[in-house]
């Protein structure tokens, strides 16, 4: 066996020497590796080629034990000290610094100060995670030599967008009871019970501004800040019958006994006509204000309001035009004038929301969203916004039938019918003023960089011309010519690049939802992008990708 008395410190200090002596037996390299582990040297880092030389030494000298005068002393370096090392990764987008610290063979492990200027050599200056650090640290000095230990040491901070100034609203506003019918002392829904449509008096408080937040800068690990949008302070909108609180810039009252209603930043108190039921004995109704009928419409008249339009009961083959949204608690139903045509006995014009119950065989002619909370069969729908044929938990709603031309996303429980019943649906919104604007753009770009060709070309002409000859104050006109010119090119290429986002997010909002059911023989049309139903389909949602339109199943959830 080897003893111990055979291996050495280097002069360096540095290495495990081996000094090379006869010896009684044959000395193996596991003969070799069992006495470093035996010495103080176990922790040094071993070299493989160095044993195998000491071991052929070794059995060389047996054979040949006067070698040992020809050598003298002779040492062979078996293992050497080496330091702790650390590596510094960071993600790409700068937001994560991990370390790796490869354990010490018998050397120095790493400190605070190795991590710390291993760090700042990488570019990580912010976000230093101590803890973490410093647990990395401890545990690098533990681990067997060679070992690897990776953690995160530095973290970036987040941006925080801000958020613009909020509005809560406080009192209920008629379109709310469609949605909410009341709920009977057993639990169930009534639909047939919307409760009472509440007026306000003078001074209620209606709605709360909430103050816009700024947000913050974020900062990546190499120090960078990172971009934030900051919120806004939104003015209320002080509609029609409403105040500001006098103590109280943030509080909006009623200014009058009316109906609230909401607006885009605030409300509005309308004057409100009540009516119990419009038909041949009250007469047509022509308001300045909103209109509540208790009772139904009926059979060819019709209701004109400046505001909101709420009825309760029915709409039956009548008209209804509002300036503001119109409510029905119940259903429109209207017939084909003419048989084979979209020409209806009921229509309802308004320019903010319709909501309703059901409608059949009726036209909708809407500013803003369309949302039917039962069924909307065999109707012509026209709206700015978009349509929902669904209640408020999604479980029900049908659309079957009919022609809707919308601005946005079209969504229902059940599209379409088992028969097979034709149904047209079409999504245009903004595309075509969208894509005209492009055109108009790009030509702008075009003329401008013609008109910089010629700049740089009067100006290349003005420098070969003697300057005893040239124009006075020619060239600061075509240097200042040339700054203004390529200050328009870089605004036309803003004004591009967010034309580009108002198509994606066109592309984005333009879509068919059907939660539960599609059937066959629905036609969609997305501005020219077709699709066609001929088989059945469960949870579906359109999907535009790479220039095209395609039906694709719904995500789970996705509502």
């Amino acid at each position: 066996m080897l003893e111990l008395s055979c291996l050495r410190l280097s002069q360096d200090k540095l290495a495990a020497l081996i000094e090379i002596t006869p010896q009684e037996s044959h000395v193996s390299v596991s003969d070799v590796k069992a006495l470093i582990l035996r010495s103080n040297f176990g922790d040094y880092l071993v070299d493989e080629e160095a044993i195998d030389d000491a071991v052929a030494k070794f059995a060389e000298l047996r054979e040949s034990p006067d070698l040992i005068e020809q050598w003298g002393q002779t040492f062979v370096k078996l293992a050497n000290i080496r330091n702790a090392e650390v590596t510094i990764d960071v993600s790409e987008d700068k937001m994560v610094a991990r370390a790796t610290i490869t354990a010490a063979y018998g050397g120095n492990p790493i400190s605070q100060g190795d991590l710390v200027s291993a760090m700042q050599e990488a570019g990580v200056v912010f976000g230093l995670q101590k803890k973490r650090a410093l647990a990395l640290l401890a545990a690098a000095k533990q681990a067997d030599p060679g070992v690897k230990i990776k953690k995160v040491v530095a973290l970036g901070r987040q941006s925080v967008d801000g958020e613009d100034s909020r509005f809560e609203r406080f009192v209920a506003t008629p379109k709310e009871r469609l949605l909410k019918p009341k709920e009977t002392e057993d639990g169930r829904v009534d639909m047939r019970d919307l409760g009472n449509l509440e007026t306000v008096e003078p001074d209620v408080e209606l709605m709360r501004r909430h103050p816009h937040t700024h947000g913050q800068a974020g900062k990546n690990v190499c120090g960078e800040e990172l971009p934030f949008k900051q919120g806004h302070e939104v003015p209320f909108t002080v509609g029609e019958g409403t105040k500001i609180a006098v103590n109280d810039a943030n509080l909006l009252l009623a200014d009058r006994t009316g109906l609230p209603l909401e607006i885009e930043n605030g409300m509005k108190v309308d004057d409100v006509l009540s009516i119990k039921s419009v038909d041949v004995s009250y007469g047509h109704v022509d308001f300045a204000g909103s209109v509540l009928i208790t009772g139904n419409v009926g059979d060819g008249m019709k209701v004109k309001a400046s505001g909101d339009v709420h009825i309760n009961g029915f709409v039956e083959s009548a008209s209804i035009t509002a300036g503001g949204d119109v409510v029905v608690g119940k259903g429109v139903i209207g017939h084909r004038l003419m048989e084979g045509d979209e020409n209806y006995s009921c229509t309802i014009n308004a320019k903010g929301e319709l909501h309703a119950t059901f409608v059949q065989y009726s036209h909708i002619d809407a500013g803003k969203d369309v949302t039917i909370t039962s069924q909307l069969l065999h109707s012509k729908i026209e709206t700015d916004g978009k349509v929902t044929v669904s209640d408020a938990s999604g479980l029900r709603g049908t659309l079957v039938g009919g022609s809707i031309d919308a601005g946005g996303e079209i969504s229902a429980v059940v599209l379409g019918a088992t028969a097979g019943t034709a149904t047209q649906l079409t999504i245009s919104g903004d595309f075509d003023d969208i894509q005209e604007e492009r055109r108009s753009l790009n030509n702008i770009k075009h003329t401008l960089h013609d008109k910089l060709s010629k700049v740089l070309d009067a100006q290349m002409k003005l420098g070969s011309t003697k300057q005893e000859d040239r124009e006075e104050g020619m060239a600061d006109k075509l240097s200042a010519t040339l700054h203004h010119t390529r200050q328009e090119l870089v605004q036309i290429d803003f004004a591009l690049d967010y034309n580009q986002q108002m198509e994606d997010q066109f592309f984005s909002n333009a879509r068919l939802t059907v939660k539960k059911e599609l059937h066959p023989n629905v036609r969609l049309d997305i501005v020219g992008h077709k699709l066609f139903t001929n088989r059945e389909y469960g949870p579906t949602e359109t999907k535009y990708e790479d220039g095209k339109m395609t039906f694709t199943p719904l995500t789970p959830g996705k509502k």
